[in-house]
């Protein structure tokens, strides 16, 4: 009696666990995982203007560009270390770092572009005694050999002592259309109480406008500075930018804006982790300068695209990347 009890309940519990099973299985197979939730009508962020995405180095490890418009990368003494995303380009203060690529068309032949990246560093160091990490940190350099500085170069600049929590991020441009005579345009962004930490900033240019825009961790950053004219406090957001002598920020002389960018002189080189003058043997015609070294931070999702990204695409991008997609 027993035996026939424990039987069927055994014979129960057996049906009840297929039962079970099947149920499962059958939850699994009609109920797919719940998707993330789109951001700026963005699944991920490599859909944020896909087809304007020209670079993206991820530095897992490697130099190579998901688009290989950067290619053949040489490093000397190149890092990495625990990144946003993985792993992630890995500067130092006491050993010089950098890497020297070919460059494709799609990038020496930029009009418009957008930069975007996750950054963690300290300001620079004061160049007085000068050394690797002190000075003015080089980033990004797209090479002109004949030529001082690059096409286009992103770099932090030497520290403002008056404000030791301030890096001092700054782009420049070097543009040889025929119709411009203010050839080299720059602007600074000013950014406090960041130091050590992953920031993210995206930097557009926007030649139908003329102006350059700054953003941090998805939005308009505050204080940009280094541009003619520009105030005191600097201005927020986006900062004009001049063909020629426009007389004051609102251009009461009535000049052209800097319009579409030409990059002239480019060798089809690009510098990463330093300036184009601080490599070994030099990229151009120059040499290493007491006032600059390379880059003593950290780099990770280093991205360019052929066009001025939109603000809400910016907001959405930093956002996609914070979510780690």
């Amino acid at each position: 009696m027993k035996n026939r009890t424990l039987i069927k309940y055994i014979g129960v519990a057996f049906l009840m666990g297929a039962i079970t099973l099947s149920c499962e299985d059958s939850i699994d197979r009609d109920n797919l995982p719940v998707p993330y939730a789109a951001i700026g009508g963005y699944e991920n962020s490599d859909d944020v203007a896909a087809a304007n995405l020209i670079t993206k180095l991820s530095f897992e490890d490697n130099l190579n560009d998901k688009y290989n418009n950067i290619t053949n990368a040489i490093g000397t003494s190149v890092a990495y270390d625990s990144g946003v995303k993985g792993k992630a380009y890995s500067g130092s203060d006491s050993q010089k770092r950098y890497a020297v690529a070919n460059i494709s068309p799609a990038v020496t032949g930029l009009s418009a572009f957008t930069f975007s990246f996750w950054m963690k560093s300290a300001n620079s160091v004061d160049p007085a005694t000068p050394g690797q990490g002190k000075g003015a940190q080089g980033i990004f350099s797209i090479v002109r050999p004949t030529e001082f500085w690059g096409g286009i170069n992103l770099f932090i600049d030497n520290p403002d002592n008056a404000n030791p929590d301030r890096i001092r991020l700054k782009l420049s441009v070097e543009n040889g259309r025929p119709a411009v005579d203010w050839r080299g345009q720059s602007v600074m962004m000013n950014i406090d109480g960041s130091k050590n930490k992953w920031i993210y900033v995206t930097v557009t240019y926007d030649p139908a406008t003329s102006k350059v825009s700054a953003y941090l961790n998805g939005e308009p950053a505050a204080n940009l500075t280094g541009f003619p004219f520009a105030p005191a406090g600097g201005v927020t957001g986006s900062a004009p930018w001049f063909a020629k002598d426009p007389g004051g920020i609102d251009n009461p002389n009535g000049v052209p804006g800097y319009g579409a960018i030409q990059m002239v002189g480019t060798n089809g080189k690009v510098v990463i982790g330093t300036h184009q003058f601080d490599t070994n043997p030099p990229q151009n015609n120059g040499s290493p300068q007491d006032w600059a070294t390379s880059f003593a931070g950290m780099l990770d999702e280093f991205r360019i695209y052929n066009i001025p990204l939109k603000s809400a695409d910016v907001n959405a991008l930093y956002k996609l990347e914070k979510d780690n997609r």
